[in-house]
């Protein structure tokens, strides 16, 4: 049996729920998995605690700890030991400052020894993998690396930023034996970086269809208000301020709607004084950050999925935004800001409306279409539910990573 070892930067996490669904669809397809990560939280940080607790999950999960001894004494003494244990390879490291070489590389090579028969490193966000790479350029560790990016791992704010990434992929990059994105807009980041074409491969983040179902099929209430909804960390990335204001331009020409922002972050004071200041507290709802089933039942109790992504002051912007999908699953045609990788989220025209960023007079025209057209928003419901079935589907895109572990 081949053995996955996922490397994250911190795990689990509330937003990055597709770790966690990756490491479960792992295991239940006949592989070993473990979790090597660098911050191991409670099983109370995720959003999924009991799917970890059910699947004991924790008891495959290993925190980074070189275990170096206090004692400047036992330090040295056990460094000595450990150098000459792993004298070979530890000539092998290069470009590394002295101090290092001698206080923490000897503690760093005996504790990735025991991941040596380890068949296949899945690194989950490029910056956790640059130890893993490191050992595995200098034979200790033989099993294949796939190194998958998300979005901020290849996100550089200027030239300077851009150089420093450079340095720090080199042997990530030549260490990978695949190199994973999620969409096209993606890929032309990683390749900008340096990753080799040939090692590219395009496998977007995929959703469970089984858990993201309606309880009933999508259609407009007649007398009641339209309940829109978004989901997302409360940072100048998602845009919220954009989508907030489109709500004051529809509630001023006088529909009925509802806004329900899921999330945490910390732009929410200035998103609450927003709503504040555009008389909007009846109408626009900031409920916090939601577990799965949660998030899933607010779904079900909304009809537009606003997707307001943007690209931020950084010039950083969405690569994939897996929540997408799962609204499409669940029958919601979607409004979104045409940014980054979002375009490869949704069918134009077909499941949802793409418009130009920050536009929101377009954003709130868009909104409309579908609100004054009860067929047309029962016509892109129905799309928005195939779509995510064929282009999203976990176990579909899950394959796709199966056959690169092999």
């Amino acid at each position: 049996m081949k053995t996955v070892c996922f490397v994250v930067p911190s795990f689990p996490t509330f937003s990055e729920t597709f770790v966690t669904s990756q490491v479960l669809h792992t295991k239940a397809h006949g592989f070993a998995v473990v979790i090597l990560t660098k911050k191991l939280l409670s099983s109370s940080a995720s959003s999924q605690e009991e799917l970890l607790t059910r699947h004991n999950i924790f008891d495959q999960t290993y925190k980074v700890d070189f275990k170096i001894p206090r004692s400047k004494i036992k330090r040295r003494v056990k460094a000595f030991f450990l150098i000459f244990k792993y004298l070979k390879f530890w000539l092998r490291v290069n470009n590394i400052p002295v101090r290092e070489r001698f206080s923490t590389l000897p503690f760093q090579l005996n504790y990735y020894n025991q991941f040596k028969d380890i068949s296949v490193f899945h690194i989950q966000f490029a910056l956790a993998g640059l130890e893993v790479a490191q050992m595995k350029s200098i034979g200790l560790l033989q099993g294949r690396i796939i190194t998958t990016f998300h979005g901020y791992d290849a996100h550089f704010q200027n030239l300077e930023v851009f150089n420093t990434m450079q340095r720090q992929y080199k042997g990530l990059l030549e260490a990978s034996c695949y190199i994973t994105v999620n969409t096209p807009y993606l890929a032309e980041k990683v390749k900008l970086l340096g990753a080799d074409l040939k090692k590219i491969r395009l496998i977007p983040m995929g959703i469970d269809l089984e858990f993201f179902q309606a309880k009933v099929e999508k259609s407009l209430p007649t007398n009641s208000p339209i309940h829109l909804i978004s989901v997302g960390r409360l940072i100048e990335l998602k845009g919220f301020e954009y989508a907030i204001k489109t709500i004051k331009l529809l509630i001023d020409q006088g529909y009925r709607v509802t806004y329900t922002i899921v999330g945490g972050g910390h732009e929410k004071d200035n998103l609450l004084g927003l709503v504040a200041a555009l008389d909007l507290k009846d109408s626009v709802f900031l409920v916090g950050v939601k577990n799965q089933k949660e998030i899933k039942d607010l779904l079900d109790e909304h009809h537009i999925f606003l997707m307001s992504s943007i690209t931020d002051t950084t010039n950083r912007a969405e690569a994939q935004g897996v929540v997408t999908a799962e609204a499409q699953a669940m029958g919601l045609p979607v409004v979104a800001f045409n940014s980054g990788g979002v375009p490869y989220t949704l069918s134009d025209n077909k499941t949802g409306f793409l418009i130009e960023e920050k536009n929101i007079e377009d954003y709130a025209a868009a909104i409309l279409k579908l609100v004054n057209n009860p067929s047309l928003y029962n016509t892109m419901s129905a799309a928005a539910k195939d779509f995510a079935a064929t282009s999203f589907s976990r176990d579909i895109l899950s394959a796709k990573f199966f056959e690169l572990y092999n």
